[in-house]
C-alpha cells in the first residue's frame, strides 16, 4: 500500500475510532475525563511494555487499558466522598500518574524505543511508515494499528448498538434510569472500559493530547446543530472524516504533522460551525423583533 494512502486512511479511521466513544463524553459532560484518561494510560503502557518486552503487545494493551479505569473509578471515589469539590477529583489522580510513567519511561525503559515527544503528540506518518503492516500474500491492506483501531471502533458501534436504549436513558437521566432498575454504572463502566481501549489504541497516532481534541471537538461541534442522539453521532462521525482528510491534505502540503493537523483543523471547523449557529441565532432574534 503507498504511503500516502496508508496515512490518509490511518487518519480516517483514527479519527473515526476517538469520535464515536466522544459522543457519549461530551453529552455526559465529562470531556476533561479523557485528558486524564490519555495521561493515565502511560504508566501502564511503560509497565506492559516492561514485561513483555514490546510497545505493541496485547499486555500491554491491557495494562494501560487498567490503568485509564484506575483514574475513572478512583476520580469517581474522591467525588463521591463529599471532601473534593469541582473536577480537581481528576487533577489529584492522572498527574501522578502520567509523572510516574515518564520516570519509567526515562528510568527503567530507557533501553526501550518510545519517544517522548510520541507520547505527547504521537506520531501517525511514523505509524503508516511502520513495517508493522498487514501483508496478505503480496498485498499491503495498511498498517497493523490501522486495522487495530478498526477493530475497536467496530467494537465500540456494537456495544453502542446492543445497549443503545439503556445507554441514551443512562446518558440524559441517569436517575430515572436508575429508578427503572437500569444497571447505569455497569453500562457506564463498559463505555469507559472501551474508551479507555480506544486512548491505548490511538496512543501511537495521536498521543496523550492530540487524542483528547479527536474525541471531543468532533462530538462538539456536531453538538451545535445536531437535534437527535443520532443525528449527534453521525455528524461527529461525518466532521470526522472531513477534518482528518483536509489535515491531511494540509500537512502533506506543507510537510507537517498529520494528527497535529488533524487537531488544528477539528478546532477550525468547530469555530465555523459556531459563528455560523450564533449569527443564525442572532438572525431570528432579530426577525422574532
Amino acid at each position: 500500500m503507498p504511503f500516502i494512502v496508508s496515512v490518509a486512511l490511518l487518519a480516517v479511521v483514527t479519527a473515526l475510532a476517538c469520535a464515536l466513544p466522544g459522543t457519549f463524553i461530551v453529552l455526559r459532560k465529562q470531556s476533561m475525563l479523557v485528558e486524564a484518561i490519555s495521561h493515565a494510560v502511560l504508566p501502564g503502557i511503560v509497565v506492559g511494555a516492561l514485561i513483555s518486552g514490546s510497545t505493541h503487545s496485547p499486555i500491554m494493551v491491557l495494562t494501560a487499558a487498567i490503568m485509564g479505569l484506575v483514574v475513572v473509578f478512583g476520580a469517581e471515589k474522591l467525588r463521591n466522598s463529599g471532601l473534593i469539590v469541582g473536577d480537581a477529583h481528576q487533577g489529584l489522580i492522572f498527574p501522578v500518574l502520567f509523572a510516574i510513567g515518564v520516570i519509567l519511561l526515562s528510568t527503567v525503559l530507557h533501553s526501550v524505543h518510545l519517544c517522548q515527544d510520541t507520547v505527547l503528540t504521537g506520531d501517525l506518518n511514523l505509524m503508516a511508515l511502520s513495517p508493522e503492516h498487514i501483508i496478505f500474500g503480496t498485498i499491503d491492506i495498511g498498517p497493523r494499528v490501522m486495522w487495530r483501531l478498526l477493530g475497536v471502533f467496530l467494537l465500540t458501534g456494537a456495544y453502542i448498538v446492543l445497549v443503545y436504549p439503556k445507554l441514551k436513558l443512562a446518558t440524559f437521566d441517569p436517575l430515572l434510569a436508575r429508578s427503572m432498575g437500569i444497571p447505569v454504572k455497569t453500562i457506564s463502566a463498559g463505555l469507559m472500559l472501551l474508551l479507555s481501549l480506544t486512548v491505548v489504541v490511538a496512543f501511537d497516532a495521536a498521543g496523550a493530547i492530540l487524542v483528547v481534541a479527536l474525541m471531543v471537538v468532533p462530538p462538539a461541534t456536531a453538538l451545535l446543530f445536531a437535534r437527535t442522539l443520532p443525528g449527534m453521532m453521525c455528524a461527529s462521525l461525518v466532521i470526522a472524516v472531513v477534518s482528518a482528510l483536509l489535515g491531511f491534505s494540509i500537512a502533506l502540503v506543507g510537510d507537517l504533522a498529520t494528527s497535529s493537523m488533524m487537531a488544528v483543523v477539528d478546532a477550525a471547523v468547530f469555530l465555523i460551525v459556531f459563528c455560523i449557529v450564533k449569527v443564525r441565532e442572532h438572525v431570528i432574534r432579530q426577525r422574532a423583533i
